[in-house]
């Protein structure tokens, strides 16, 4: 029933959507596996109450009181003929080993389902005509319970296998129809006068998308479809989120790493114009005109031909990194992790320009002409 989820929001979405389904279907037993019960009993019991879902299991007991946990089974009269629904999960490890831990926080323990069995055989036999184990126990276990213990009909749970034939092991006949909700088996079966099942015949039927609906449950699993995918999408901006945040974190490190610059390419993600404007303007290309010269490693040089260092006319290290080459917007704005949004970031005037187009090295530079360009 619960299936192999990992997201906790999405199994407890579709888990719930199912017990209701439940509910609208009007099952007469229901057969807890542990998969189930690895959303804990208060759960189970919250959802067998709310949507009337008859939840049996003969062998889970709460460890250390040895009180059973749920219904072993259920008689249920249909026509005059009394039906027994008797279920069980077998507790051997290949079974649960996806959730052994949470059924030991939760304080649960499954017992010998043939001894379990054993108990209460008994009082079915004298209340009811035909005894139904739902065997959650895989075909294995399956099988050794329908040569071990007098029961009429074992249907297998928890095994992908699919049998479209029901078959007899000794007196008692065995119907498996696969997993995941993919099929369900059908089987009518004539009795003998005496007791046990005389004739039998049935099929593990395909269900398809045009078949028979219940118009709640189409809508139900409609809504919960959506919930599913909404909750994915939560989870992918999450994701998305937190690798922004590490992003930054990354580019930040670097960035102090560089004096505090982030470089042309982070600005360019919000002022593209600007951006596009500056590619045409000499700056854009400083350091390439100082490599031209052969000047790109001269310590007198290198500071006015790339960014953050233009106050230092000669630099210690003439081997700088590339995303400081050229003269890109920090070195006329700042910092780029002093941004701010008010307008009181854009610091550039002639003092900044003056730094490197000084009387030396830029002794025809004109201000005002170069200001009535434009600012790039």
């Amino acid at each position: 029933m619960a299936g192999g989820i990992q997201d906790p929001k999405v199994k407890d979405l579709k888990a719930r959507a199912m017990f209701e389904a439940f509910g609208y279907m009007k099952y007469d037993a229901v057969a807890l596996g542990e998969m189930d019960l690895a959303f804990g009993v208060p759960f189970l019991r919250e959802m067998q109450e709310k949507h009337s879902v008859p939840l049996l299991c003969a062998n889970a007991y709460e460890a250390g009181s040895g009180e059973r946990l749920f219904d072993p089974y259920r008689i249920v009269e249909k026509n005059g003929l009394r039906v027994a629904f008797l279920g069980i999960i077998t507790p051997e490890r290949h079974v649960i080993a996806a959730v052994e831990s949470d059924l030991l926080g939760a304080k649960i323990e499954l017992r010998d389902p043939t001894e379990e069995i054993a108990k209460v055989l008994p009082e079915l036999r004298k209340g009811s005509d035909v005894v139904v184990l739902l065997s959650h126990a895989g075909i294995e276990t399956s099988e050794f319970l329908a040569k071990d213990v007098a029961v009429d009909i074992v249907i297998v749970g928890h095994y992908p296998a699919i049998e479209n034939d029901p078959r007899k092991i000794g007196d008692v006949v065995l119907c498996m129809a696969g997993t995941k909700s993919d099929r369900f088996g059908t089987l009518e079966a004539t009795l003998k006068p005496g007791g046990g099942i005389d004739t039998f015949e049935g099929d593990a039927v395909r269900l398809l998308k045009t078949g028979p609906e219940i118009p709640e449950i189409t809508a139900l699993f409609e809504e919960t479809d959506k919930a599913e995918k909404e909750v994915a999408r939560q989870r992918t901006l999450t994701n998305q989120r937190e690798n922004d945040v590490k992003n930054l974190q990354t580019q930040s490190a670097k960035a102090h790493e560089r004096g505090g610059i982030l470089g042309v390419e982070s600005c360019k993600s919000c002022h593209a114009p600007t951006y596009d404007s500056w590619l045409k303007t000499p700056h854009a290309e400083a350091f390439a005109a100082l490599a031209e010269a052969d000047a790109w490693d001269n310590p007198e040089c290198v500071g006015c031909h790339v960014t953050g260092l233009a106050e230092k006319h000669h630099v210690q290290d003439a081997n700088i990194a590339p995303e400081l080459w050229n003269v890109q917007c920090e070195e006329c704005h700042g910092s780029g992790l002093d941004h701010a949004r008010d307008g009181t970031y854009v610091t550039a005037g002639e003092t900044t320009c003056r730094k490197c187009h000084d009387s030396s090295n830029s002794p025809e530079f004109d201000y005002e002409l170069y200001k009535s360009y434009g600012v790039h």
